[in-house]
C-alpha cells in the first residue's frame, strides 16, 4: 500500500478548504435547511473514489463550510412549482421553487452583485465607481480567487515589453471560436477582445495601488516558438509571488497562494469606494416583477433572510464543478473521464439555477470543461506538478504509445481519455532536470517556482507517489495494469527514435525526444483534472442575460464562469489567461452596464 503523501499546506486546493482569511465568519453562516437540495438526485451506480466521492462530499462540505448551495428561485409573482411527479423527472433548474415566504428584513440598493470572485469584485467595484450604491453578497467567508494568468490584448504592461497583438485580434478571436467548434457567440468573444486591455490595465493599477506587485509575463513563458500549434502571448501581467503572499495565501487556503493578492487588494478597494461586501451570505432567489424584470434578490446571512430590492442584479457565482446533477447534464462522460477535481466545493451552479428560474437560456450541451493533464494517481488533492506533465513518453495499459505527447492540455486529456481506464502512464528518466526545462513548456507546465518545487518532487519519489526504479523491468513491475512485455518493446523503440532525433511515429518535436536510458527511471499513472466548468447562462455582448429567444432579461447581467456564449468543446489554452481575462473584463462591463441602467432608471 502506497503511503499517503505529506502535502505542504500551500499546495492544498479548494477541494479541501475554502479561503477564509479575509473576514472570517463571525456568526451563523446560513440556513441549514438549504443543504444541497439540487445534489440529492438518486444515482444508480457506485461513485468513483477520486472524483465522484468529491461531488458527494461537496454537499456535506457545503452544509458545514458554506451552509449549502441550494438556491431557491424566482420571485413571488412567478408560477409556483410543478406537481411532484414532474419535479422528480425535471432538473432542478427547470422547476421553479416556491418563493421564500419568511423575510426577516428588506432594504434597497442600486446594484446587487452575487458572487465574490474575479467577476463579482470587478463588477461591484466598477458599478461603485459609477456612483451606484452596491451590495456584494458572497456565500463563503472570503473573496474567492485562483489561478496565475489573466488574458488581454493590447494592455499597457504588455506593450511596455514589446508584446503587441492588437493587429492580430481577429486571429485570437478565431482561435477562441475554433476551440469551441464555432459554437461561441462571435460578438461576445469580440467584446472581451475589444475591452480586455482597459479592464486588465484597471485591475493592474488597482493591485499596484494596494501593495500587490505586478510584472510583465515574459514572452518565453507564453509561447513555444517551434511548437506545431500557435500560442498567443495574451497574459496581461503576473502577480509577483513574494514570500509574504505565499505564506499568507498558503495559510488561508488560496491556490496558488499568491492569488490572495487579488483578495487583499479587491476587498480593500471595495471598502474604500463604498461597496457593501457581505460574506457568509447565500443568495436564495431572484426577485422579479410581473413583467419578468429582475428587481432584487433574497439571501440568507448572519441577520436572517433579507430581501434586497435593486434596479440591477449581476450574477457572478462561478461554475458548477462541485454539483453532480449539473455535471451529469452538461459534461457528458465526466464520471469516466475526470480523475480528480480541483474546483472549489462551493461552486455548485447557484447563479445558473437562479438565472434559469428567471427565464434565462443555458448554453447547449455539451459544455466546456477546463481539462488539465495534471491528475496523478495517489496525489488526488494536488494541483499542477510540472514534472509529471512534460511531454515525456506516454503509454496506455496495452503498453503502447498512443499520441504525440507534445499537445495542448485538453488534447492530451482527450487522447488519454480514449485509452483503457481513461488514463496514461508517463515515463521519464534521470535526465529530467536538464531535459525537462529544455522542452520549453510554458504557463503552468513551466519549471518555475512555486509550481515546481524540487524538495517536493524528492518527497513524492521517496513516498512512492512518483514511482522509481533502477531498471526498466523493476519500474514496469510497479506499474499495475500495464502490459509489461509490450511496454518494454515500446520503450526500446522510443529510445531508437530519440537516438535518431526524429519521431517518425507521432511527429513529436525533437526537443521533446528524451530517451529512457539513464537510471533511475520514473513513472506516474496520470489522468484528467477538472479545474472549472465554463458553460453557463447565455448572454449578449453587453453581458445581459438572455432568454431562449435571445431577448435580454431586464435588470439581469452575468459574468465569469456562470455566464456562457463564449467557451465550448475545450478550453483554448493557447490563449494565455483567457478565462480570468474574460471574468475581469466581463465583470467590469457588467457592473458598468448595471450601474448605468440603475442610475438612469
Amino acid at each position: 500500500m502506497r503511503r499517503a503523501s505529506k502535502i505542504p499546506s500551500w499546495r492544498k486546493t479548494h477541494l479541501r478548504r475554502t479561503p477564509q482569511l479575509i473576514q472570517k465568519p463571525s456568526g451563523k453562516t446560513a440556513i441549514a435547511s438549504a443543504k444541497h437540495r439540487h445534489n440529492t438526485r438518486e444515482k444508480g451506480t457506485d461513485m468513483e473514489l477520486t472524483r465522484r466521492n468529491f461531488l458527494g462530499a461537496a454537499g456535506a462540505a457545503g452544509a458545514v463550510v458554506i451552509a449549502g448551495g441550494a438556491l431557491a428561485g424566482c420571485a413571488p409573482t412567478q408560477a409556483k412549482s410543478s406537481d411532484s411527479s414532474a419535479e422528480s423527472s425535471a432538473h432542478t433548474w427547470e422547476t421553479k421553487p416556491e418563493p421564500v415566504a419568511d423575510i426577516s428584513s428588506a432594504e434597497s440598493a442600486d446594484v446587487v452583485v452575487i458572487g465574490g470572485g474575479m467577476a463579482g469584485f470587478s463588477a461591484a467595484c466598477s458599478a461603485a465607481e459609477k456612483g451606484a450604491k452596491v451590495i456584494l453578497i458572497e456565500k463563503t467567508g472570503a473573496a474567492q480567487f485562483r489561478g496565475i494568468d489573466y488574458g488581454a490584448v493590447g494592455g499597457k504592461i504588455q506593450l511596455e515589453v514589446g508584446i503587441d497583438l492588437r493587429d492580430r485580434k481577429n486571429d485570437v478571436l478565431q482561435e477562441v471560436l475554433r476551440w469551441g467548434g464555432h459554437r461561441g457567440d462571435y460578438r461576445v468573444v469580440k467584446a472581451w477582445l475589444d475591452n480586455s486591455a482597459e479592464a486588465l490595465d484597471w485591475a493592474a493599477d488597482m493591485l499596484s495601488s494596494h501593495g500587490i506587485q505586478v510584472a510583465p509575463m515574459p514572452i518565453e513563458m507564453q509561447v513555444i516558438p517551434d511548437a506545431w500549434y500557435e500560442h498567443f502571448a495574451t497574459d496581461a501581467f503576473q502577480i509577483v509571488p513574494t514570500d509574504e503572499l505565499i505564506a499568507e495565501g498558503g495559510e488561508a487556503g488560496y491556490e496558488p497562494p499568491y492569488a490572495i493578492g487579488w483578495a487583499k487588494a479587491f476587498t480593500a478597494y471595495a471598502e474604500e469606494i463604498g461597496v457593501d461586501v457581505r460574506f457568509n451570505s447565500e443568495a436564495l432567489q431572484l426577485v422579479q416583477a410581473e413583467d419578468g424584470t429582475v428587481t432584487g434578490v433574497v439571501y440568507e446571512g448572519e441577520n436572517g433572510t433579507v430581501q434586497v430590492d435593486a434596479k440591477s442584479v449581476v450574477l457572478a457565482t462561478g461554475g458548477y464543478g462541485a454539483d453532480e446533477e449539473m455535471m451529469d447534464a452538461f459534461i457528458p462522460n465526466h464520471a469516466e473521464d475526470i480523475h480528480n477535481i480541483t474546483t472549489p466545493a462551493h461552486n455548485t451552479g447557484d447563479g445558473i439555477r437562479m438565472g434559469a428560474w428567471a427565464g434565462a437560456a443555458i448554453d447547449p450541451v455539451p459544455h466546456c470543461p477546463m481539462y488539465f493533464d495534471e491528475g496523478v494517481e495517489g496525489l488526488e488533492h494536488m494541483p499542477s506538478i510540472p514534472l509529471t506533465r512534460q511531454p515525456w513518453l506516454y503509454l496506455n495499459d496495452l503498453g503502447e504509445r498512443f499520441c504525440n505527447e507534445d499537445m495542448p492540455y485538453a488534447y492530451v486529456c482527450r487522447a488519454h481519455n480514449a485509452q483503457p481506464r481513461h488514463m496514461k502512464w508517463v515515463i521519464w528518466d534521470a535526465k529530467w532536470e536538464t531535459d525537462g526545462p529544455a522542452m520549453g513548456m510554458i504557463v503552468c507546465k513551466d519549471f518555475r517556482s512555486p509550481l515546481h518545487d524540487p524538495e517536493q518532487i524528492k518527497q513524492f519519489i521517496e513516498d512512492g507517489s512518483i514511482m522509481s526504479a533502477d531498471t526498466i523491468d523493476e519500474l514496469l513491475s510497479k506499474m499495475e495494469g500495464i502490459d509489461a512485455e509490450t511496454a518494454k518493446k515500446t520503450i526500446e523503440h522510443y529510445n531508437e527514435l530519440c537516438a535518431n532525433g526524429e519521431d517518425t511515429d507521432f511527429g513529436k518535436r525533437k526537443q521533446c525526444l528524451s530517451s529512457i536510458t539513464e537510471p533511475p527511471f520514473y513513472a506516474v499513472h496520470a489522468g484528467t483534472t477538472l479545474l472549472v466548468t465554463l458553460g453557463g447562462l447565455q448572454i449578449n455582448e453587453n453581458q445581459q442575460v438572455i432568454d431562449a429567444n435571445a431577448n435580454p432579461i431586464p435588470g439581469l447581467w452575468a459574468a465569469g464562469n456562470c455566464s456562457g456564449s463564449f467557451f465550448f468543446d475545450d478550453y483554448p489554452i493557447t490563449i494565455s489567461g483567457v478565462s480570468h481575462g474574460r471574468a475581469c473584463t466581463g465583470g467590469r462591463r457588467a457592473g458598468q452596464f448595471a450601474a448605468d441602467a440603475a442610475l438612469n432608471a
